[in-house]
């Protein structure tokens, strides 16, 4: 059998699971990845600075030790424990995506996948715990779509113990924001993660702002982290004087599609110009 190098393992599974190969995934992992690894407190690896940062900022733990990206075990271990919830095998799943979480606690696939088991075990004290951190990670639409889909089966789990109304309304309210932030979504807005009744989907129909200031004055998540926002925007004008082009446009570029703002968007007009002119020299 050949021996594969921990990068090539990681991107193997990687491409497996984007490309939801179960199957394969499964039996690939049995024969590469340690499950019993053992981590050591303060080995951390990040994606990138707006995750080392956010880090710094909301954990404030002490980094002993960065792994480089190649060997980003936090992502494997993610990935192997949505293979592992695959098939159903709920305590090795725990134990990888505590892995993943343990190397790089701001990765919401970690958490995500945490919060899925959570909620398999009827543990809904740790899937809000977890859910309501996850919002402090969110720099991708998709994530925080999930995000809100999550605090939304939070509160329908509520309503169903309580009958208590105020938690059905939280409820499709955070649901109509999960679809709002869903840009995969576009074709089929009606699509949720819970089947609401229809009465009271037309009780609880209000506005995107009317239910962000709704979930605000309840103290509740109604949108992207102002955190990552802002460090994406300090990291795009740092790196543009650096003369860093195109990792500022990556920041930059999170920023707009987080807020949708349009000064952003001249500055990323500008930038892209700034890389066509460089192109064209």
């Amino acid at each position: 059998m050949e021996i594969k190098s921990i990068p090539e393992i990681i991107k193997e599974m990687d491409y497996l699971v984007k490309e939801e190969k179960y199957d394969e995934a499964y039996q690939f992992a049995k024969e590469n990845i340690n499950l019993n690894k053992e981590y050591v407190e303060g080995e951390y690896i990040f994606k990138n600075l707006l995750e080392e940062l956010l880090f710094q900022i909301t954990i404030k733990k002490e980094i002993k030790r960065k792994y480089p990206l190649m060997l980003d075990y936090s992502t494997l271990y993610s990935n192997y424990g949505n293979v592992l919830l695959h098939f159903n095998e709920y305590e090795n799943a725990l134990k990888s995506f505590k892995l993943s979480y343990n190397y790089n606690p701001v990765n919401v696939k970690a958490i995500f996948g945490l919060c899925e088991l959570y909620k398999i075990e009827n543990d809904w004290n740790e899937f809000y715990n977890l859910t309501i951190q996850s919002f402090k990670y969110d720099y991708y639409l998709d994530d925080l779509s999930k995000s809100f889909e999550n605090l939304s089966i939070y509160y329908f789990n509520e309503y169903h113990a309580s009958n208590d109304d105020e938690n059905l309304k939280l409820s499709v309210f955070l649901s109509r924001l999960a679809q709002f932030y869903d840009g995969s979504n576009d074709s089929n807005e009606n699509k949720t993660a819970i089947d609401f009744d229809v009465d009271a989907l037309k009780q609880y129909d209000q506005s995107i702002e009317e239910i962000k200031d709704y979930l605000k004055s309840k103290g509740l998540p109604y949108g992207p982290s102002i955190e990552v926002i802002t460090i994406c925007k300090n990291l795009g004008f740092q790196l543009d004087e650096d003369k860093k082009v195109v990792p500022a446009l990556f920041y930059f570029n999170i920023a707009y599609d987080l807020t949708g703002d349009s000064a952003i968007k001249d500055v990323i007009d500008d930038l892209d110009a700034k890389v066509e002119r460089k192109l064209n020299e």
